[in-house]
């Protein structure tokens, strides 16, 4: 016999063991059935002779615990019982003498002592994780599960036909949504610009069967009308159009943009016309919101500026008009060709535009949810004028748009990483992650941690976006009655 690892046989000959095979239920019922059974404590009587004197001390300090220690019989060796000394009859006064010793088993069970395991969990033909075990004991028995990650995960299903116990969260996601700025178009070519030679958005009256090209001078370029197209005598020239991308979502679209662009404006003689738009479009292709500077003083050096929004119905208002002197003094014109720096912004129903030096905002309340997905550069000469009556300068030389509402995806750090451990055991219904104790892993109304005897198939489940599943293994030690 071997107490807590003492192996008794240099001191005692066991002469007899009763491990006593009644009373082994307790069996409670409501007169009419049974209503509760459980297995009771034990009583192990050992009867031996002693020997020698051997290591008698040190078995008395084990004996004499006040907690249950682990008992092996050289007759059954693959197993144990933890049990305490409950009561003896000792005379160590002499070699020979007989000692009757009384072991309470309070949980009433041998355990094996070696565990079974670890098992690990293989992919069948149906892609399911799932290992099969056998337990050759006659009781059910505690497990323990324990998933490595491969790759992140949030979730841990782990059932058979009579049980499931889940850990982490089934719900958790790889990725979320998420609203960022987002620069669209930052271009000095407009070479992201496709020509557009159909309806004008702000007015179908002008014309758009022009064209419009890059010059440069030194390293800047400008984007001016290079052919002013048909004569209606109205407005005539060039369209360019240019489509929002889709966000990292899949979306067209964006209820705020913000754009800037740098424009030149000057007449280098009296009496010169012509016409910059920038204008924003719904899917539609009704106006949401405009730039407009145009030149239409045939005698004079007057120009316009104007605040544009659309109704919300595909008609136009007129926010705000401003003239200005088209000279190259800084005091008279914000686009002569040393400056040239405006803006335009949407932020749901509030439009703001720069205008020298100061910035007018309005609030459309129809346009609060409207989503801009296109941005028109038009250039326009006033009806038959020619020649010099064209302005010196009506050009862009840059633009950047930025979408404030693209909605991105990104991915999520989640709670399992690569490498983590998450453990499971059965025997006190625990989980642990790396180690240490997560007592809020365990999904409520999880049951699944102890096998009867025979075969058990145990299935396994993970996140559904998981990369690659865990690594899941299964140990469990045996008992008998």
């Amino acid at each position: 016999m071997i107490v807590d690892g003492f192996d008794t046989s240099d001191t005692f000959i066991i002469r007899k063991v009763n491990r006593g095979f009644t009373g082994m239920y307790s069996n409670k019922t409501d007169l009419m059935r049974l209503t509760q059974r459980k297995i009771t404590e034990r009583t192990i009587n050992v009867e031996v002779t002693l020997i020698s004197t051997y290591g008698l001390n040190e078995l008395k300090t084990i004996l004499n615990k006040s907690s249950t220690v682990r008992f092996v019989f050289s007759d059954d060796k693959d197993w144990y019982w933890d049990g305490i000394l409950d009561t003896s009859k000792i005379n160590s006064s002499y070699l020979g003498a007989d000692i009757s010793l009384e072991i309470l088993v309070p949980d009433g069970i041998k355990h094996a002592i070696n565990p079974k395991g670890s098992y690990t969990a293989a992919q069948g033909t149906d892609g399911r994780y799932s290992v099969t075990i056998v337990n050759e004991g006659n009781l059910d028995v505690p497990i323990t599960m324990t998933a490595t990650m491969n790759a992140e995960n949030g979730y841990i299903g782990m059932y058979t036909d009579y049980g499931i116990t889940e850990i982490g969260n089934k719900e958790e996601s790889d990725t979320e949504d998420y609203v960022s700025a987002t620069t669209i178009l930052n271009t000095n070519d407009f070479s992201e610009f496709t020509r557009h030679t159909g309806a004008n958005p702000e007015n179908s009256a002008k014309g758009n069967d022009g064209y419009a090209a890059i010059r440069s001078e030194g390293s800047t370029n400008y984007f001016h009308l290079s052919n002013a197209g048909t004569n209606n005598n109205y407005w005539h020239g060039a369209s360019y159009v240019y489509d929002f991308p889709a966000d990292g979502t899949g979306h067209v679209g964006a209820k705020n943009v913000y754009c800037y662009f740098n424009a030149v404006f000057w007449a280098g003689m009296m009496g010169q016309t012509g016409q910059i738009q920038v204008l924003f479009t719904d899917a539609n292709n009704h106006l949401v919101m405009g730039y407009d500077i145009y030149k239409n003083d045939t005698k004079g050096n007057s120009g316009v500026w104007a605040a544009l929004a659309g109704d919300g119905n595909g008609g136009k208002k007129i926010l705000k008009i401003n003239t200005f002197q088209t000279s190259h003094l800084d005091k008279d014109n914000p686009f002569n060709k040393p400056r040239g720096h405006a803006d335009i912004y949407k932020n749901g129903a509030k439009l703001r535009y720069y205008w020298f030096g100061s910035y007018p905002e309005f609030t459309v309340p129809e346009l609060k949810d409207v989503e801009i997905t296109k941005c028109y550069i038009n250039f326009y000469q006033l009806a038959n004028r020619t020649g010099n009556q064209l302005m010196s300068y009506f050009d862009l030389r840059r633009m950047m748009i930025r979408n404030d509402s693209a909605e991105s995806i990104r991915d999520i750090k989640n709670r399992y990483q690569p490498e983590t451990t998450v453990k499971m055991t059965g025997a006190d219904s625990k989980v642990y992650v790396n180690g240490l104790p997560k007592l809020t892993e365990k999904v409520d109304g999880s049951n699944l941690f102890t096998i009867p005897p025979g075969e058990t198939t145990i299935y396994f489940q993970c996140s559904d976006w998981c990369t690659t599943p865990p690594t899941y293994q299964i140990e469990f030690t045996e008992a008998n009655l």
